[in-house]
């Protein structure tokens, strides 16, 4: 039995045609969402679908590979439509999934540059150059700098501890300038990006709120289909719950890397519920259920990216 069962690494037979296109095939993507599904997310999942799926189908779940498998026997799951599949993450709150829902092939995984960096500059940079400035003379003792808040500058001959040195004249001021020059960033050269937020309260669905109020006795099709038309347009208007853009602006990288992690793994979309679904929002609308709808373009997030790692590469510079 175990012979048979497909192994992970082992290529589904419509994969190569797909993986020359940068595609994953179906089956594939089943195997990434799959393996990251708990014994728990499987057995609600099959719970969910209890009277859709037969006994001896659902007997044979064993795996989160298994489940996806099932709804594509029954249908529900294609190469061209991932809805169902979708849905049921978000039911199970596991929205971390969501974004390997896909037939994209996912690029491959880079070391990230934000970390690397600050790695350096924790360890390599403040700590053995502080013992090197201290050998050559270059500073006070140790307690001229406070080990909880060291102060990296980048000059000529790399980031280094700065700490105020004795001297009077011509060589205190040339100090004092470089040292200025060094701690104090060119405004010009200092990137900052921007990053639209969209946030959107919207009911759940509309269908009992046009039933019985969108009619028409217009005898030609197209007029009444119009008439109809336009009712459904001003009833679904006036059920309009607004919506909020908001340009957020980051000048460091980590707070960027931050904000797009928490949206990603719904953390943000989480947050933003307490803020806009007020309890004053929910008297208004009454009993019908209402949700919330966050967007960040994420081409605005690789741009932004983009600018933020030149001010680390501009810090790093010798």
């Amino acid at each position: 039995m175990a012979a048979l069962k497909r192994s992970r690494a082992q290529a589904w037979p419509e994969e190569q045609g797909d993986r020359e296109h940068g595609l994953y095939s179906l089956h594939r993507m089943f195997d990434i969402v799959g393996t990251h599904l708990t014994h728990r997310d499987v057995r609600v999942l099959s719970f969910l679908f209890v009277d859709v799926i037969d006994d001896y189908e659902r007997g044979m779940i064993r795996s989160g590979r298994d489940f996806l498998l099932a709804l594509e026997r029954q249908g529900r799951c294609d190469e061209t439509n991932f809805r169902q599949v979708l849905q049921l993450l978000r039911i199970i709150t596991r929205h971390d999934l969501l974004p390997y829902v896909t037939l994209k092939r996912r690029r491959a995984v880079c070391p990230d540059l934000v970390d690397k960096y600050l790695e350096e500059t924790s360890i390599r940079y403040v700590t053995p150059r502080a013992h090197s400035a201290a050998e050559h003379g270059l500073g006070h003792p140790h307690k001229s700098v406070p080990p909880q808040h060291p102060m990296v500058c980048c000059s000529s001959a790399g980031p280094q501890i700065c700490t105020k040195r004795p001297g009077r004249g011509r060589a205190l001021l040339s100090s004092q300038r470089k040292r200025r020059k060094s701690v104090t960033p060119d405004p010009k050269e200092k990137q900052t990006c921007d990053i639209r937020l969209r946030v959107r309260a919207e009911y759940c669905q509309h269908e009992t709120a046009l039933q019985g109020n969108v009619f028409s006795n217009k005898q030609d099709p197209l007029e009444r289909q119009f008439e109809r038309f336009n009712q459904a347009n001003t009833i679904l208007k006036s059920r309009d719950l607004g919506s909020i853009i908001c340009d957020i602006k980051f000048s460091e990288l980590t707070y960027l890397d931050a904000f797009w992690r928490d949206y990603i793994n719904g953390s943000l979309l989480e947050a933003l519920k307490g803020v806009f679904i007020t309890d004053s929002l929910k008297q208004a609308v009454g009993h019908e259920a209402i949700k919330l709808l966050v967007n960040v373009d994420e081409e605005d997030y690789e741009v932004g990216r983009q600018k933020l790692l030149r001010n680390l590469m501009l810090q790093t510079a010798p």
